[in-house]
């Protein structure tokens, strides 16, 4: 049977949908990433200077010179640790970095749960069922922690090149991925390269 015109701009609209959900996937799987590092390393950083902090107190007079660099004083030395650890400490209440993955975490649940949906909507090619899916896209993106502007375009690129590497491994399995992402970056950049260079200059 031959589709509608109507049936094919709603077919439309979950494709673009489809597109659109999957790189807001990646999103916020990389933003909670980039979060989750950085909380890391942040209690990492604390954990260390308290720790050498409360070693250089209670530990023996020789050691705690052994444990001073640069041959400073040691009582310079604890106070440096202790500012040191304070100041981490507030870094870490201010940014709330853990708090942040977890949220980019939650939303990265959310709409890839929305876009499997989405995927059996499709195949099931019921026009209402697509339409009240597609329905439901605001309501369910709306509530979610919003992709910082700064880091869209970024990001975008990022998925870009992913699904790229992606359908290139489908026939080519083993590929290097290091030498499949410089391949596709040169490519990409020489094109732009080409393209501007084949532009007629401006009268």
């Amino acid at each position: 049977m031959t589709e509608t015109a109507s049936q094919r701009e709603v077919h439309s609209l979950l494709d673009r949908t489809i597109r659109t959900s999957d790189q807001m996937c990646t999103a916020y799987a990389i933003l909670r990433d980039t979060y989750k590092r950085r909380s890391f390393w942040l209690d990492l950083f604390i954990l260390l200077l308290s720790a050498w902090l409360t070693a250089m107190v209670w530990v023996q007079p020789t050691i705690a010179e052994q444990l001073t660099p640069f041959r400073i004083s040691k009582d310079i030395w604890l106070g440096v640790l202790s500012i040191g650890a304070f100041c981490l400490s507030l870094l870490q209440f201010q940014v709330n970095w853990k708090e942040r993955a977890a949220k980019y975490h939650q939303a990265m649940s959310v709409l890839s749960t929305y876009v499997k949906e989405l995927r059996a909507t499709c195949s099931s090619n019921s026009i209402p069922q697509i339409e009240a899916a597609l329905t439901r896209y605001h309501l369910i993106t709306e509530p979610l922690e919003p992709i910082p502007d700064s880091a869209f375009v970024s990001l975008k690129r990022r998925h870009r090149i992913k699904v790229a590497m992606s359908k290139h491994l489908d026939s080519n399995p083993g590929t290097s991925l290091w030498l499949l992402k410089c391949s596709i970056v040169f490519r990409d950049n020489m094109k732009l390269l080409r393209d501007k260079s084949n532009e007629a200059p401006v009268k």
